[in-house]
């Protein structure tokens, strides 16, 4: 059903799309944006990953979410709520891995949840899990949702693929305050069960932690514990920052739900400006990474950061993972680039995994047994190109023409 039409604009260009309202308002939007790396700027994340969005806006409207301060289609979402829906993006991404020659791992999604309820409707997470799993290339996901038994099927074939899900709280009554329109706690935990049943590897996300909210040790501890029982592996963690331009929302979000005295508590704590965004002080953030720990150490589960920086000048913040991390990499399973093996099956290229000498931590590598000099961060060589960690498709695309070439790096 179709109720209204809606103007967007880029730049000078203005479009126009009619906003369909079943099962939730939404628009349908033909695109051939390309998957990508990490953004530049600061990074912490250890492994490559090919990034995508095959939905911008989210309904289950976390009230810490980035996303609410991005501009786009996700300002769409902000003002309008009205999530777009990249039509057939599945089509897209396998055009895109067909010109590749090496890939990384997929990643469902960076910033809007991949199983959120319109993905019921129109199931481009699964259909680019097929893409990739197809092809045997390695994907991930990261949801506040229910895994659908299709897409953990999917996953259960490559056996470096896995699931990170998302658990703030064991208060379900306080989670439904910060995640509106997520599932409840109760489905989080089974789908733990349900990717354990399949021997997938699972990552739990308490991330973020909400000061004075959510980062009672007690809390954590019963967290942790029953996520670890359960069969999770590892354990991501972060401490909630306040973009800029989301200040006044958050302080209301705040207001409404704890009252001013909250309020107050949040400005004396947040008080460290990184890069725009207000941060926890660094003490504070210190111990609670402390705490977590030492919960994670107890529970025999592993620990990472995610975006956690401490500013030392004006200019350059150091990350916080290498002093709290407690595995090789920041998503606790160990994933190498992946190349085409010259073999097809079933009519999809199939790429195997290279050889590795850091277990896929391209962030500290000095080796790249892999054949992609570039990826080795730790070092940097003189391959007469600007080093850069935020990769993209057409480096994927040069690598891939490099090795066709028979260009040797060493």
């Amino acid at each position: 059903m179709i109720s209204k039409t809606i103007k967007i604009k880029f730049g000078k260009q203005v479009k126009e799309y009619k906003v369909f309202c079943e099962p939730l308002p939404h628009i349908l939007v033909d695109s051939k944006k390309e998957m990508h790396g990490w953004w530049p700027g600061k990074r912490e994340c250890t492994g490559e990953r090919m990034l995508v969005n095959p939905y911008n806006g989210c309904t289950h409207n976390c009230f810490f979410c980035y996303a609410h301060a991005l501009w786009g289609y996700f300002y769409i979402f902000e003002t309008e709520g009205v999530v777009t829906v990249f039509k057939d993006f599945d089509k897209v991404v396998a055009g895109q891995l067909d010109k590749v020659d090496y890939a990384s791992c997929g990643y469902l999604s960076p910033v809007t949840d991949p199983f959120q309820p319109l993905n019921n409707k129109y199931k481009l997470t699964e259909k680019i899990i097929a893409e990739f799993v197809n092809r045997n290339i390695p994907v991930e996901f990261i949801t506040k949702g229910r895994v659908s038994d299709e897409a953990i099927l999917l996953i259960a074939k490559q056996k470096h693929s896995f699931g990170q899900i998302s658990i703030l709280t064991m208060d379900e009554e306080l989670r439904k305050k910060i995640v509106p329109g997520g599932v409840s706690t109760d489905v989080l935990l089974d789908n733990i069960k349900r990717l354990k049943a399949k021997n997938i590897f699972t990552v739990v996300r308490i991330d973020p932690i909400s000061p004075y909210i959510t980062d009672h040790a007690k809390d954590l501890e019963k967290l942790i514990k029953t996520v670890s029982d359960l069969g999770a592996k590892h354990i991501i963690t972060s401490c909630v920052d306040i973009p800029g331009k989301f200040g006044k929302k958050f302080k209301s979000w705040l207001q409404n739900n704890f009252g001013e005295k909250m309020v107050k508590k949040y400005q004396e704590l947040f008080s460290e400006r990184i890069d725009g965004d207000s941060n926890a002080v660094i003490n504070y953030r210190r111990e609670l990474f402390r705490v977590v720990r030492k919960l994670c150490d107890k529970n025999n589960i592993t620990m990472a950061l995610c975006m956690e920086y401490e500013k030392i000048n004006k200019v350059l913040p150091k990350g916080l993972n290498s002093e709290f991390m407690s595995s090789k990499n920041c998503e606790g399973i160990n994933i190498p680039m992946y190349k085409y093996s010259g073999v097809e099956k079933n009519g999809y290229r199939q790429f195997k995994p290279l050889p590795c000498g850091n277990d896929g931590n391209c962030l500290t590598c000095v080796d790249p047994v892999c054949g992609v000099r570039e990826l080795a961060m730790g070092k940097c060589y003189d391959c007469n190109r600007k080093c850069k960690i935020d990769f993209k498709l057409s480096d994927y695309k040069r690598w891939s023409k490099d090795n066709k070439k028979q260009i040797s790096f060493f």
